[in-house]
């Protein structure tokens, strides 16, 4: 076998051995070697301990990891066609449509569940709910879902988004008097994208036009100080900074690429299809750089991961606003970092060059990716699944089926929803 497609099978079998939850079908965003996690209790999800964004526990980001995995299990279906593929998807989409209906609030997608199966921290992002709209259109296009499983979807994101969009793109806390966090209308090719992605989505979902006239729309606004229209801001990419800047985070960032390559597979006019890939390329190439930072990555280093959480409790005050519990949040990650070195040690030399990776795959250009293809498989066997405490690793999966799987290529041109 291939030693990046045995990676790419090495890795999906850790992911299923420690971090999808066995009841909930979510992903964990860390766990112990032998898959060992510590869930909130409801009281401390109420009181928003140890803080309201559920950072550094295990379910802060389920919908984030959940649907940028959903996409690449149903890239390993279409390439396998196996049942196991299949099962795999059908799971995780179970999860991400789980997390929907237990919000208490339209537009708001809880992180993950407690340990009650029900109790989840009161803010979302919009960082969550964007890669979980993603991975469920996926899906929908993948043909995996039955009729009704796919109208209920379907009516999920309609019901989810439109709500982001009454509370003017941006997305709300479970309590109202929380606020919101995050939004989609900054004048950023970040935002950008994903806000022209989730109309062009919807139009094809709903067959409603005033998706596709909204679309239109946001395509000719002019934003920011330069008053660039929303497409131009697509054509330029994403802008990255050093390698050497353990804080440039791709990981996130990687969700404008995939918004991108979205709307360049749905898409009909030809000169905006070719601005989507200009942008596509033009992230993918100044993504190349981060790849060379699995050279420090230290298997050696933080052998001992604490999972338990619970004592940045200790540092825990009420918060009465999404920004107090981002202030609070924020102010933990240090804490966090001091007690499990190996866990921004990970992020800096496994998760964000994976992540690169992930983004020069969704491009799909043929020059980079005949120029980087060896780059990018050594770097998909360059880990030790089994020793990581992270699940970020999941991209790794991603990017085998995207770009390098037997069969591998863009998907281009509208198809139904």
């Amino acid at each position: 076998m291939d030693p990046a497609a045995r990676a790419a099978e090495a890795a999906h079998a850790e992911i299923w051995r420690r971090f999808v939850d066995p009841v909930h079908h979510t992903l964990y965003h860390y766990a112990g070697r032998q898959g060992e996690v510590v869930l909130p209790l409801p009281e401390e999800c109420a009181l928003a301990k140890p803080n309201g964004m559920s950072w550094s526990t295990p379910i802060e980001d389920g919908p984030f990891f959940g649907g940028l995995y959903l996409s690449g299990l149903c890239r390993r279906w279409e390439s396998r066609r196996d049942e196991e593929s299949a099962a795999c998807a059908r799971r995780i989409a179970a999860g991400l449509t789980a997390l929907a209906e237990a919000s208490p609030t339209p537009g708001f997608v809880p992180r993950g569940f407690g340990l009650d199966g029900r109790c989840h921290y009161p803010i979302s992002s919009e960082d969550q709910v964007f890669p979980w709209f993603h991975g469920l259109w996926r899906y929908l296009r993948s043909g995996l879902p039955a009729a009704a499983e796919s109208q209920d979807i379907a009516n999920l994101l309609t019901a989810t988004i439109g709500a982001v969009s009454r509370h003017g793109w941006q997305i709300p806390c479970a309590r109202p008097e929380l606020g919101h966090r995050g939004s989609y209308i900054r004048p950023t090719m970040y935002d950008s994208s994903r806000l022209l992605f989730l109309h062009r989505a919807l139009a094809g979902v709903t067959g409603d036009p005033q998706w596709l006239a909204g679309y239109h729309q946001r395509l000719a606004e002019r934003v920011g100080k330069d008053g660039r229209t929303r497409l131009e801001l697509c054509a330029r990419g994403m802008e990255y900074g050093s390698p050497d800047q353990p804080d440039t985070c791709l990981w996130t960032t990687a969700m404008a690429q995939a918004a991108l390559a979205g709307l360049a597979e749905l898409e009909t006019d030809p000169e905006r299809r070719a601005a989507y890939r200009q942008g596509l390329v033009a992230s993918a190439r100044r993504a190349v750089p981060h790849l060379a930072r699995h050279r420090r990555f230290d298997p050696a280093l933080g052998r001992d991961f604490t999972v338990d959480w619970r004592f940045l409790n200790e540092h825990w005050r009420p918060q009465a606003t999404s920004e107090e519990a981002i202030a609070l949040a924020r102010s933990q990650l240090p804490l966090w970092a001091a007690r499990n070195p190996r866990s921004p040690h990970e992020d800096d030399t496994m998760r964000e060059p994976l992540f690169a990776a992930w983004i020069i795959a969704l491009a799909h250009d043929p020059a980079l990716l005949a120029e980087q293809a060896g780059n990018l498989r050594a770097l998909l066997a360059h880990y030790p699944w089994p020793e990581l405490f992270t699940a970020t690793f999941f991209i790794a999966e991603c990017c085998y089926y995207e770009a390098l799987a037997p069969g591998a290529e863009p998907r281009e041109g509208p198809r139904g929803s």
